[in-house]
């Protein structure tokens, strides 16, 4: 079994060759497996993809929605249930607990015995409506480091949904509307959950978040209920939009239209400056559950991707005593024989 990183993922195996999210490729004899719908692990390829049953779901919505052919040839997969690649190489989805149908792979060379778990993005703690991924034993982790220095530190979740609901209710009770920012996809729809599971209110929501939140009730997650942007402002306490659409301006502008003081949030990881409160509600580990997952899947050997790989590395090996790199280090070998 051959491993090579070039900006995605690469396994070879007795001259079958797999892609790991981002595929772009219209060669033959390549398996595509996609962990999850966000666009930046997407793939544009006609060639045979694999992914769960919600994640396909979600592609086709967007697929849809901008009138996109669907060119991707998908296999629905299931969690815990192996597939056999070829001869010697079998993988298995698992829950990563980050967005509907999320999906870690735990890759078994039935030849050498060897494991390898590459995580995408992945939550080991529970959130509202999704279950927490949950390890499992491999010589090789390979997972994302998104929040992977020590200032990262986002504390227990049921906490911070305690906390927030706190602050948005104590704003309602003052008579101010309430602006909340997330990412649309993931994010906004357990943010809807929240505020109508602590707070019993009916948020409004823009187009992209609405249209998702129909493919999660699709898929049997209830967030509760919503209603879609549309000159109804004045019904609800709560507007829930793309993190990226709060500015000054547009508080402003609620403000004066709606005769109300707003109040603003931003629920993200990051520590995000744009004149909001900041919850820290996060769809991926935070530093300490990145270590936790380590511990528990307790490999030989990590390699890390995506955000602070550097830091994270470094920190496994000093804290964990485990060989740990960037996963650029194969990509700097070649073909890095495993």
């Amino acid at each position: 079994m051959q491993i090579h990183y070039n900006n995605f993922l690469s396994i070879t195996d007795k001259n079958r060759r797999i892609h790991f999210d981002q595929c772009k490729s219209h060669e033959n004899e390549i398996d595509s497996f996609i962990t999850h719908s966000h666009s930046d692990h997407l793939v544009s390829t006609d060639q045979n993809t694999f992914a769960s049953k919600e994640t396909i779901s979600l592609i086709r919505d967007v697929q849809n929605k901008i009138k996109q052919k669907n060119i991707t040839n998908f296999t629905e997969v299931n969690y815990n249930k192996k597939i056999k690649v070829n001869d010697t190489l079998t993988i298995t989805p698992l829950n990563a607990g980050h967005i509907l149908g999320s999906t870690m792979f735990f890759i078994e060379d039935d030849e050498t015995g060897k494991t390898i778990l590459y995580t995408g993005d992945f939550n080991n703690s529970d959130s509202l409506f999704l279950k927490a991924a949950e390890p499992i034993k491999a010589d090789m982790l390979i997972m994302e480091s998104t929040f992977g220095k020590p200032e990262f530190n986002f504390g227990n979740r049921d906490n911070i949904y305690e906390h927030f609901s706190k602050s948005i209710k104590e704003d309602i009770d003052q008579n101010k509307f309430v602006l909340i920012g997330g990412y649309t996809l993931g994010k906004n729809q357990e943010l809807i959950s929240l505020v109508n599971k602590y707070l019993s209110e009916k948020p409004i929501v823009d187009k992209n978040t609405y249209s998702y939140s129909k493919v999660y009730e699709k898929n049997d997650i209830f967030l509760g209920q919503y209603e879609l942007l549309d000159h109804n402002l004045s019904e609800s306490n709560i507007l829930i939009l793309p993190m990226n659409l709060i500015s000054k301006d547009l508080i402003n502008s609620l403000s004066h239209q709606l005769n109300r003081e707003v109040s603003s949030y931003i629920a993200t990881g990051w520590n995000y400056n744009r004149s909001c409160k900041v919850f820290h509600l996060s769809d991926h580990c935070d530093y300490p559950n990145l270590l936790r997952f380590v511990q528990d899947v307790n490999p030989k050997e990590v390699f890390t991707m995506h955000g602070f790989k550097d830091e994270l590395a470094s920190s496994i090996q000093k804290k964990l005593n485990i060989p740990s790199k960037p996963i650029e280090y194969i990509s700097q070998k070649g073909l890095f024989d495993y």
